[in-house]
C-alpha cells in the first residue's frame, strides 16, 4: 500500500493529460462543494460551480503504476489563481477514468481542498 513516503508516483509534469473527460470534472467539482458543504466554510452557489467547470484546466500530472492499474495525480486550475488536486484511477483492463479523491489539509482544526499555484503537485491519499 502507498502513502505519502513510501509510493511510486513519478515526476510532475506539465499538462497534455486527459482533462476534457466530463466525469472526471464534474465528480471533482462535485466532491468539492460536497466538501464545502459538510465542513460549513461557506457554500458555492451554482454560478460559481459552473465557473469552475468552464475554467477547469489540468496544468500538472503524475502517474503511479499499481498493481491494480495507474493512479493519476492532476493540479487543476479552477479560475481566479486557485487550484484543486485531485486524483483519478484507472483500473488494468479497462479505459474508464474514475474519480477517487480531492486533495484535504487540515491545520489548526480547518481542512482546504483549494490551493495557490505555488503548492506543488505531491501524493496524497485522500
Amino acid at each position: 500500500m502507498s502513502d505519502e513516503d513510501n509510493n511510486s508516483m513519478g515526476p510532475v509534469m506539465v499538462r497534455s493529460w486527459r482533462d476534457d473527460r466530463p466525469e472526471i470534472k464534474e465528480a471533482a467539482i462535485n466532491a468539492l462543494q460536497q466538501k464545502h458543504h459538510e465542513s460549513k466554510l461557506h457554500q458555492f452557489t451554482e454560478a460559481e460551480r459552473l465557473e469552475q467547470l468552464s475554467n477547469w484546466k489540468v496544468t500538472q500530472y503524475a502517474e503511479e503504476q499499481t498493481a491494480y492499474g495507474v493512479n493519476y495525480f492532476m493540479k487543476v486550475s479552477i479560475g481566479h489563481n486557485l487550484f484543486i488536486h485531485i486524483r483519478v484511477q484507472r483500473q488494468e483492463d479497462d479505459d474508464a477514468y474514475n474519480f477517487y479523491s480531492l486533495h484535504e489539509t487540515i491545520k489548526d482544526d480547518v481542512a482546504t481542498y483549494i490551493f495557490p499555484e505555488d503548492v506543488p503537485l505531491a501524493y496524497f491519499n485522500y
